[in-house]
């Protein structure tokens, strides 16, 4: 695929969005108020990939700055980003087929990272599904295990 670029995400990008959600992630719904929050709160931090510029979406991103060893629950409001933010978190990424293995991802995470540097935040969270597990480790994640955010997976 050429000519892909990430886009800030836009309310009218929410139907689709919400559609990748179901095709990527069927057995984790999200309600899409939650990601419409999350645009609202952090719109920097919110993008879309597009081919050409004009097409449909074929991933997103939704990223915020966040407190350390900390995740917000799945599928719940936020009503404010904390004051001192610790670590920018991944909330989530997704990736059609064919917009994999292009550097979409590398390219957005170079972006999310000098986002985060200019916010003097320079450590990263996500929760990762075990088939991700390998594509974080591979870009320097590392995983914790601690029982109080397994409670909010």
């Amino acid at each position: 695929m050429k000519n892909f670029s990430w886009h800030q995400m836009q309310e009218d990008d929410l139907p689709e969005i919400d559609q990748i959600m179901q095709q990527t992630y069927p057995h984790l719904p999200e309600d899409i108020d939650c990601i419409r929050e999350r645009v609202r709160l952090f719109p920097h931090g919110c993008h879309v990939l597009r081919q050409n510029d004009e097409e449909a979406i074929l991933g997103y991103i939704i990223s915020h700055p966040w407190e350390n060893r900390s995740i917000p629950p799945l599928s719940s409001l936020l009503g404010a980003l904390p004051f001192k933010a610790e670590v920018y978190y991944i909330h989530d990424i997704a990736l059609l087929p064919e917009a994999q293995g292009i550097g979409a991802a590398r390219a957005i995470l170079e972006q999310l990272n000098q986002i985060a540097c200019s916010l003097y935040i320079n450590k990263f969270a996500l929760v990762a599904l075990d088939t991700a597990f390998e594509f974080w480790r591979a870009r320097g994640f590392r995983a914790i295990h601690e029982q109080i955010l397994k409670e909010k997976l």
